[in-house]
């Protein structure tokens, strides 16, 4: 584990490659005899006899990309193998800045979708619109069967070289030719930050890369100049990043010497994370929100808190991802992302929740909660004593994530009763797709109605005929091609058409307080601050919830 920046992974790695190792392991019995066996080890004496003597060519560097995948996908879910041509997109999230044209896209109906352009980048200086098609870049004809490799050395190119983009604009029926040229692209970790009542802030983070720190104070110091005595902290769909960036955060609201976390593996001695005391929010009430998606680092962030009692944590439960990656940079650029330790809140709580082999099962076990199967897995490492409790004397689970003081059930950002009900409806991004194309016309008709943020939020509504129409559209896509309607499909069709266009007229924040208000986020946590003392010096020895 690096001592500087260690790098805390989701369970979003790429994909294991076909089972090949078994090639490897068949190697025939009339080669091979004069390999000097003192100057190479076993897998390079397999490599080098089924180069120079296999029946048919082969690719040897894919038979050792599938031969590291299999390997690492005997030892943990987040182990990874990253390929020299995808490490740049790993880099990025850590750096949180990247060299590119600030085009954000969606892949539909066989071509690329520009979904938001980055404020003041090259794109957006060139002319490029939401909503816009891109058909070519350069001469590489984009669509949406391309592998994310092939699409990023498309677009993102090398160095502040300039590109030629070919588009197609629906709105007017136009093919257009743009010269983009590639400028560095700041990736911000908590643009959305903002007073919900007089007292009360608000702050979304995203990510933990190198800068989230830095934005996090930011935020902080312009909603204490606008009021703030407490703070609501939204971790939901945050899935991770860096350790010392999450630690650096949890520092701001935890007394001198409070453990934050600490580490500690087969090969790594016990390294303890402390605050200082020097943190600039250490007396004012804190409300954290968390989620099935909520992982790694943002669960380091969420235990400390927890187990210090210094904020209420309400939601769902959080991921289950207590694994801590180290990068080892490899010599031709690829990287391997190697488990190094487990991590420990500061009670000595493991979050990481049970795995088998089984990634997929893994990574989908957060879909079976909502079926009133949220319940710790039994299989945890035996050697963990079983109770832990907080500073307070509240008993804590351990294993499986961070679980919440508060249960908020079934909120927008928390989608997985949705995705049950109409699978693969977020991941297609149509919401947005047909907030550009059909909606349009809205903005003409209320355009009184728009431009007040307040009065959107309380005035306005989505039509029947829109969420038909939407219906309709979304049926165009093979997957959701069963889409019925029904008075719960509808109710979320709203709430979901009404927050895409609060992103297009208000932004990230227009966004956040529709979903915050219409699924009760601001509601409950007012409400809970109200017994914020009560819920954090519980001193019994049983846990005891607090659903209102």
């Amino acid at each position: 584990m690096t001592t500087e920046k260690p790098e805390i992974q989701n369970s979003k790695s790429i994909a294991l490659r076909p089972l090949i190792f078994a090639l490897v392991l068949s190697v025939g019995l009339f080669s091979g005899m004069n390999i000097n066996k003192e100057k190479k080890d076993k897998f390079s004496q397999i490599f080098d006899i089924i180069n120079n003597d296999y029946v048919d060519s082969t690719r040897i560097d894919l038979l050792e990309e599938n031969a590291i995948d299999y390997l690492l996908s005997q030892l943990d879910p987040h182990s990874a193998y990253i390929p020299a041509q995808l490490s740049e997109i790993n880099d990025r999230q850590i750096r949180g800045n990247y060299l590119g044209l600030g085009i954000e896209y969606i892949q539909f109906s066989d071509t690329l979708f520009v979904f938001n352009t980055s404020e003041g980048g090259p794109a957006e200086k060139a002319g490029i619109k939401a909503g816009d098609r891109l058909l070519f870049a350069g001469n590489v004809k984009l669509t949406d069967s391309m592998s994310s490799t092939e699409l990023q050395e498309a677009i993102q190119g090398d160095g502040r070289s300039k590109l030629k983009l070919k588009i197609y604009r629906r709105s007017n029926n136009k093919y257009l030719d743009f010269v983009v040229a590639r400028e560095n692209i700041v990736m911000n970790s908590s643009e959305v930050f903002y007073m919900v009542n007089k007292t009360l802030g608000y702050i979304r983070l995203e990510r933990f890369s190198s800068n989230t720190h830095s934005e996090f104070l930011k935020a902080m110091n312009a909603l204490k100049e606008a009021g703030m005595k407490d703070l609501l902290l939204d971790l939901r769909n945050n899935g991770g990043g860096l350790l010392s960036e999450a630690s650096a955060i949890a520092n701001e609201f935890l007394q001198k010497d409070e453990v934050i976390s600490y580490t500690f593996g087969y090969h790594r001695n016990k390294n303890y994370y402390r605050a200082d005391g020097n943190g600039g929010f250490k007396d004012g009430k804190l409300v954290l929100l968390i989620n099935h998606n909520t992982a790694s680092a943002s669960e380091i962030l969420a235990g400390a808190l927890q187990d210090n009692d210094r904020a209420v944590i309400i939601g769902n439960r959080s991921f289950g991802k207590g694994l801590v990656q180290e990068p080892f940079r490899l010599s031709d650029g690829a990287m391997l992302r190697l488990t190094i330790a487990r991590y420990y809140t500061p009670s000595g709580r493991s979050i990481q929740k049970a795995y088998t082999k089984d990634i997929e099962k893994y990574r989908n076990e957060i879909y079976a909660r909502d079926q009133n199967k949220d319940t710790l897995n039994p299989n945890l490492d035996s050697t963990i004593k079983k109770e832990f409790f907080s500073k307070n004397g509240r008993l804590l689970t351990s294993g499986g994530g961070i679980r919440p003081d508060v249960i908020l059930r079934d909120t927008i950002a928390d989608s997985t009763e949705i995705e049950m009900l109409m699978p693969g409806l977020f991941y297609s991004r149509i919401f947005d797709i047909y907030v550009l194309d059909y909606m349009s016309e809205i903005l003409k008709k209320e355009s009184k109605l728009v431009l007040n943020e307040i009065r959107f939020q309380n005035e306005f509504n989505i039509s029947q005929s829109d969420v038909i129409r939407f219906i309709a559209v979304a049926q165009k896509i093979p997957y959701l091609r069963d889409l019925k309607y029904s008075a719960k499909t509808a109710d979320i069709i709203r709430k979901h058409l009404k927050a895409a266009l609060a992103y297009r007229l208000f932004g990230e924040k227009g966004k956040s307080r529709i979903i915050n208000r219409e699924e009760g986020v601001f509601s409950k946590s007012i409400e809970v601050l109200k017994k914020y003392t009560q819920i954090l010096n519980i001193s019994n020895q049983k846990m005891r919830r607090f659903d209102y």
